[in-house]
Formats: structure tokens, C-alpha cells, sequence
């Protein structure tokens, strides 16, 4: 998706008229910007207090997995849970291979705003142990977390930070 913003700025430039200046290009480019509105949460550096909180709730999570809570855990989740992709009770049930699950956040991207939300990554580690084969791996990836731009959005869930996605991987 990052390489198709570039690729269409481009596109547009290479159609502008000759003798016209770089303006259709800014122009085209500034179009795509997303445009915060006052007091709405924009895109964020890394090292923003917004991306530290991601990190910290991903940090939060895996101490309660750690724990095996996974019912606070699984409200960690947005959509009640739902975007766990299944009950709670599923949810712990997928850890239940594991004699051992040691998960490590990482840090944080930049964050983005679009569509009336914020989006954020979070890289994470995981060293499992597999209970019945006693086989062991590293999986690598990330932890994705959004928002609302709205920090006064009437659905409370969206005011703060939600897991939507895990993505670790036996790192190859």
C-alpha cells in the first residue's frame, strides 16, 4: 500500500502538462495527506506518548498471558474481544499446546491516521515450547493495535488503544 501512494503521485506528475509547474503534483500530493481535524489524534512519531502506551498495553497483555489470564487478555482485544476471532474461551484454549509461551514486546512504529482511526505496530517475540512434542520456536512479528482519532468518541471502547491483530511467525 506504502509503494501505491508514490507510484500514483509519480503517475500524476507524468501527466501534467508541459511547461506546468510541480503545482498538480503538490496539489495531488497534498489531496492524498490526511487532514486532522481540531482536536482529533493525527499520525504520531514513534517516540510519541501515544506509541509508548501501545507498547505498554502490549506489554500489559503479554504479563496477563503470562499469567494465564487469558479472560483480561482476551478484553484487550476491541470489539469485546471479537477481533480475538473467536470466544474467550477459544481464545485460551489456543495457548493450551503450550508447556511454555514467553512473549517480549518490542517497540512501536509511527502511528497513522486514517478512516477515523489510528493504527499502530508493535513488534513482538514469543519463545514456545510445544507440551506434546517438547519442541521448541522463536516466532517473530507484531502486535497491531488501533484506535479512534476521536478521543471523545461516544463508543468508550474506541477512546483508548485495542489489539485487532497478532502476527507472530516461527522465524525462519
Amino acid at each position: 500500500m506504502r509503494l501505491m501512494i508514490p507510484l500514483v503521485l509519480m503517475s500524476l506528475a507524468a501527466c501534467a502538462p508541459q511547461g506546468e509547474t510541480g503545482n498538480a503534483a503538490t496539489a495531488a500530493a497534498n489531496a492524498a495527506m490526511p487532514v486532522v481535524q481540531p482536536g482529533m489524534r493525527g499520525d504520531e512519531p514513534a517516540d510519541s506518548a501515544s506509541a509508548t502506551a501501545a507498547r505498554d498495553l502490549v506489554e500489559h497483555y503479554f504479563a496477563m498471558i503470562d499469567k494465564r489470564d487469558y479472560a483480561g487478555a482476551y478484553r484487550l482485544w476491541g470489539n469485546g474481544g471479537k477481533d480475538a476471532g473467536g470466544t474467550a474461551q477459544e481464545f485460551a484454549e489456543s495457548f493450551a499446546i503450550y508447556s511454555k509461551y514467553e512473549p517480549q514486546a518490542g517497540t512501536a512504529s509511527e502511528i497513522h491516521a486514517r478512516d477515523g482511526m489510528q493504527y499502530v505496530l508493535v513488534t513482538a517475540k514469543a519463545h514456545v515450547e510445544n507440551k506434546k512434542t517438547r519442541k521448541t520456536a522463536d516466532r517473530e512479528g507484531a502486535v497491531m493495535l488501533r484506535r479512534s482519532t476521536n478521543p471523545d468518541d461516544p463508543v468508550v471502547e474506541k477512546r483508548d488503544w485495542r489489539i485487532w491483530g497478532v502476527d507472530l511467525r516461527v522465524r525462519s
